[in-house]
């Protein structure tokens, strides 16, 4: 080997060849010597990996949070126009339970006697007409929905003016809520589509707030002297999150 090493070093074509040859095989020795990656453990690679993926979660549950609070927000700036709009003095409140039973449809309010609630309040968004607040606690309030039949507005055709009383039906609801209106002159002119608001008659709701749009209509077969007009609600029942309870005028 001495030999081979004394060989190399000598100055000439041949031994200039080796030594090039012997600096490649050697070079990444020397270079795996001075750059030597450092090797992590399972367990290591593990928990990082389990660190990221908790990171991951929590940034995907800040973006859905992120998105449902600029929803509500929208629903809100609705809200807070409706009051100037109408010239009503509104409080908002959120919905918290609801009573989803053929019969009695009502849901629950975060706002009580404290807030200035009081019963026969009328509720909307800004959709239109919700209902009507029921019972009073000193934190919340149930309202009835326009759906019960006892629930009972008094209501024009807002074309014709022709007037008549709107209310949840008597029978079982249908998968689509409809209302009814009763009372309705038997001349009147009905058409579908037709726009039905508040009349203002009574104490309880004021007048020209969005009821719904007239379906259908028919006679009366027991009195003979008025129509029955299905009407399609303009709120959507079922999707009720916020809504604004009418304290008074402005």
């Amino acid at each position: 080997m001495l030999g081979w090493i004394v060989f190399i070093g000598q100055p000439t074509a041949t031994s200039a060849k080796l030594r090039m040859v012997f600096v490649r095989l050697c070079t990444p020795f020397v270079r795996l010597g001075d750059y030597v990656p450092v090797i992590r453990s399972n367990r290591e690679l593990s928990k990082e990996n389990d660190r990221l993926r908790a990171e991951n979660d929590r940034m995907r549950q800040l973006e859905r949070a992120l998105v449902e609070t600029a929803a509500e927000n929208q629903r809100l700036q609705r809200l807070l126009h409706l009051g100037g709009h109408t010239g009503l003095r509104i409080i908002g409140a959120h919905v918290i339970s609801r009573d989803a039973s053929n019969w009695w449809k009502t849901i629950q309010l975060d706002r009580g006697s404290d807030d200035g609630v009081r019963i026969n309040r009328p509720v909307l968004n800004a959709d239109g007409l919700v209902g009507k607040v029921i019972a009073v606690t000193h934190g919340e309030s149930r309202v009835l929905l326009l759906l019960d039949p006892n629930c009972k507005v008094s209501a024009l055709l807002q074309k014709t003016r022709e007037p008549g009383v709107v209310a949840g039906p008597e029978t079982a609801f249908n998968r689509e809520p409809v209302c009814r209106m009763t009372f309705v002159d038997r001349n009147a002119k009905v058409t579908a589509g037709q726009t039905v608001i508040t009349s203002g008659l009574g104490s309880v709701f004021p007048r020209g707030i969005l009821i719904g749009t007239v379906i259908d209509s028919r006679m009366n077969l027991q009195t003979g002297m008025y129509q029955d007009v299905d009407v399609k609600p303009a709120v959507d029942f079922k999707r009720l999150e916020e809504v604004a309870v009418v304290l008074g005028q402005e």
